[in-house]
């Protein structure tokens, strides 16, 4: 094997600091899902780096720019831990969920290929899809684009059953959580399942729409926490190789020793 071919990995003591005291900084997150209402006196002025919403009229797909607010008010909360847990990360917006919190397959595709085309180093999804087994090559597409260009997709699992298969969590490219009752900042990893990550995820208090706050109880509001640690991963360590991340989060997450 090449050298260049060799996954670099850091000191461990390094990694550490990275993982406790990155800000994001230069780290590109984007958020696919109902909008993000940066007028929310949480997000505190918040700047999108992008801000793009796909939508379907039942034949064509539609792509817009700067459409701004949030349709739901789920991804306002998303977008608000997200930045708390990674305070300097450039966040774009790219909505596919409408305000019934439901979208189309093809649309987060689309959103999703967006993303990764304007350069974001990791994707939030806190949304996850189960039924008919042909939805899996319609998310298997874009998780394996992502995977060979070197971009983190951090996904939530279900809710009802962290067994439960759906996509994107059941990749094993995938970051994928489950949210728990701990603090903001515990990480805990339990190896040998499909959804490894544990974050907090229960009894959150986030913003929502209308400037209102809500508290919310999911896996939705873990998946961010994760995103927000390898953004702060990537800003300190900025050549990390892609394929080292995944492994390097798992090592330096508390283990989780009991059944979930």
């Amino acid at each position: 094997m090449e050298p260049d071919q060799l996954t670099v990995w850091p000191g461990f003591d390094q990694a550490r600091q990275a993982f406790e005291n990155g800000t994001g900084r230069g780290v590109k997150v984007a958020v696919i899902d109902s909008g993000i209402d940066t007028g929310h006196p949480a997000l505190n002025g918040l700047t999108l780096a992008d801000e793009v919403t796909v939508s379907c009229d039942g034949v064509n797909i539609r792509i817009e720019e700067g459409v701004s607010g949030d349709a739901y008010g789920h991804g306002t909360a998303v977008a608000s831990i997200l930045r708390a847990a990674a305070p300097e990360v450039e966040i774009g917006s790219f909505r596919a969920l409408d305000s019934t919190n439901q979208a189309r397959s093809f649309v987060i595709a689309e959103c999703v290929n967006q993303a990764i085309n304007r350069g974001y180093r990791v994707i939030n999804c806190s949304f996850g899809c189960r039924g008919l087994p042909r939805y899996v090559m319609e998310y298997k597409d874009w998780v394996d684009r992502a995977y060979l260009e070197g971009v983190q997709i951090v996904a939530a699992c279900s809710n009802v059953d962290v067994g439960m298969r759906e996509w994107p969590a059941f990749f094993p490219s995938v970051v994928s959580v489950r949210g728990i009752d701990c603090g903001a900042e515990e990480l805990f990893h339990c190896r040998g399942r499909m959804v490894s990550f544990l974050a907090r995820g229960e009894r959150v208090e986030v913003p929502w729409l209308n400037g209102a706050k809500k508290i919310e109880t999911g896996s939705s509001f873990a998946a961010p926490l994760v995103a927000g640690r390898i953004a702060r991963l990537l800003s300190d360590l900025p050549t990390l190789d892609p394929s080292a991340v995944k492994p390097l989060l798992a090592a330096l997450a508390t283990p989780w020793g009991r059944d979930f």
